[in-house]
């Protein structure tokens, strides 16, 4: 059965949680010239981004592509960055707190204190066990 998350909008709107969604958005990547300008006046767009999301008027800025070479030809595309803070701030508030949840319990992708590591861990824990009897 599919989940709906009603009433929840206005609720995880605030511009502490846009602030923390930037903070998220911005590791690694400091020295990034988009990032840089942001930075100069951060409390500004935060502001900016969250009266729009507030009023409805809020509009994504399409996608920059390029091309990366190494190790083979990959067409990249990749959204501005105010457009990321969204996304994060999205996913923060809204995708992992109403459907991981539902997830099943072997999905290891994406998912906050799992990952390859730990999944590599049981497989060779149930190896050994199995190996064992």
């Amino acid at each position: 059965m599919p989940k709906t998350i009603r009433n929840q909008f206005d609720k995880c709107l605030t511009y502490e949680k846009l602030l923390e969604a930037h903070n998220k958005s911005k590791k690694g990547k400091c020295r990034k010239k988009e990032l840089i300008k942001f930075n100069l006046k951060q409390e500004e767009y935060i502001m900016y981004l969250y009266e729009q999301l507030k009023n409805g008027t809020y509009k994504h800025g399409g996608y920059k592509e390029f091309y990366v070479t190494e190790p083979k030809l990959r067409k990249i595309e990749k959204s501005r960055y105010i457009d990321r803070i969204v996304h994060r701030w999205l996913v923060d508030n809204f995708l992992l707190t109403g459907f991981v949840s539902q997830f099943i319990y072997n999905s290891y992708a994406q998912k906050r204190e799992k990952g390859i590591e730990l999944m590599l861990l049981r497989i060779i824990k149930k190896q050994i066990i199995v190996i064992e009897h």
